[in-house]
């Protein structure tokens, strides 16, 4: 189906969504403009005259609701579809679909795969209905406007499609003679399986580069940001996962002390304030600038480790201010050695991954004493995970319980056993 230059809205209040939604619609020829909030996105609806909206249900200033019924007040814009994303499941959509002929919605978080077969859907019939272009004959004379839509279909087919597979070994090299470093925008991109993650992160900190660095693979989705080679901050993403709020880490890591109601409530007031959450916990005190950036420090390595398990997909380092919720961050570590823990945890993940594959398996703590324990230096979430180990529970109720990723649950679980903590019930 062909989808160059189809204009495509994504309104949503997450950062993330819109940047993910863009990335991959953008891979796939798709003209994409995005919008923060209902009201950004009424103002962009009525300028670019999208042939698809996609909107959240949940935002600030102005919700879905209200937004898809103001864009179906407007007669000059009835017959645009919307595709509603939501969290809440099918319930909200028929919801939609009844009111407002919303036809079409899926699930937050959504997979790349989904979203593009959800477009292709939407526009088939569309597509199907708009008149066949007709085809000059050969040696008719071409017109300037033509030859430029022709020249510009080719060249982002080359820097959308061609270029990053363009990326080798020998990055360094062909960046200085193509002059990519010196240029706004994009300052390189390629192939994971060309370009080992870690390769690129070295060559990123050898070079004191800032920017950030978007990877984008079938399973993960994650961004780093980086100031002069110093590790700032990571997000991520991953296929099947459920990613914790920075409250919920904060709660487990014991830094925020506070009831269910007095967090929702925090939340709220952040969304309709446009204020990141952290600096509402710390502006209510509830927690204090020093906890703040512990939690924004272990969110940050926890995403950056995940990351590196991306193996296949694409890379961009990309010329970009640090966001203005990151402005204030305390955290800069350089980039190397951020590195270096991450692949240390990451074959620990590989090996436990092997060791602990069956979930069914029952593990005992083989130090009970709280006096011994003591002896034993270990950080916050080794000590939740050794903890929540009582000698009856499989692995399965383990990694429920601790909600980290379950690979981080059972590379720590693999490390308190190498040190001799733990042994499998029955082994």
């Amino acid at each position: 189906m062909a989808t160059d230059g189809v204009k495509v809205l994504l309104v949503d209040d997450s950062p993330t969504v819109r940047r993910l939604g863009e990335l991959i619609l953008s891979q796939h020829g798709y003209n994409v403009f995005t919008a923060e909030d209902g009201e950004q996105g009424l103002e962009m609806v009525k300028k670019v005259k999208p042939a698809v909206i996609l909107v959240d249900f949940i935002m600030p200033n102005m919700n879905g609701h209200t937004f898809c019924r103001k864009v179906r007040e407007d007669e000059s814009l009835k017959e645009v579809p919307l595709i509603l994303i939501s969290s809440k499941g099918e319930s909200v959509g028929q919801a939609f679909e009844k009111e407002f002929g919303v036809l079409y919605y899926f699930s937050k978080p959504f997979e790349p795969d989904d979203l593009i077969s959800k477009m292709e859907e939407v526009l088939k019939d569309v597509v199907a209905e708009e008149p066949e272009a007709e085809v000059a004959p050969i040696g008719a004379a071409m017109s300037q406007g033509v030859l430029h839509e022709m020249v510009d279909k080719l060249l982002r087919q080359y820097f959308q499609k061609d270029f990053p597979l363009l990326m080798r070994n020998v990055m360094s090299d062909m960046l200085t003679e193509a002059g990519l470093l010196k240029k706004s925008g994009v300052i390189f991109s390629g192939a994971l399986d060309e370009v080992p993650l870690p390769d690129v992160i070295n060559f990123i900190y050898n070079s004191r580069l800032s920017g950030r660095l978007t990877i984008f693979s079938s399973d993960i989705f994650g961004e780093v940001f980086i100031e002069e080679g110093q590790f700032v901050f990571a997000s991520c993403s991953t296929k099947g996962t459920k990613q914790p709020f920075l409250t919920d880490i904060m709660r487990k890591q014991k830094l925020l002390v506070a009831d269910d109601e007095t967090i929702s409530q925090v939340v709220i007031e952040a969304r309709e304030k446009v204020m990141p959450i952290g600096r509402m916990l710390v502006a209510k005190g509830l927690v204090n600038e020093e906890q703040l950036m512990e939690a924004l420090r272990l969110h940050a390595m926890d995403a950056f480790g995940t990351i590196l398990g991306a193996k296949k997909g694409n890379f961009f380092l990309e010329h970009d201010e640090l966001p203005t919720n990151l402005r204030d961050m305390e955290v800069r570590i350089p980039l190397i050695n951020v590195l270096m823990e991450g692949l240390s945890h990451l074959d620990e993940r590989q090996l436990a991954a092997t060791e602990l594959k069956d979930e069914s398996m029952v593990l005992v703590r083989l130090i009970t004493n709280e006096d011994a324990l003591d002896t034993v230096q270990l950080k916050a979430r080794e000590l939740d995970i050794f903890a929540l180990i009582d000698g009856r529970k499989p692995l399965s109720e383990i990694i429920k319980a601790s909600q980290l990723d379950p690979l981080e649950t059972k590379r720590i679980c693999y490390a308190l056993r190498k040190v001799g903590l733990l042994r499998v019930k029955g082994a």
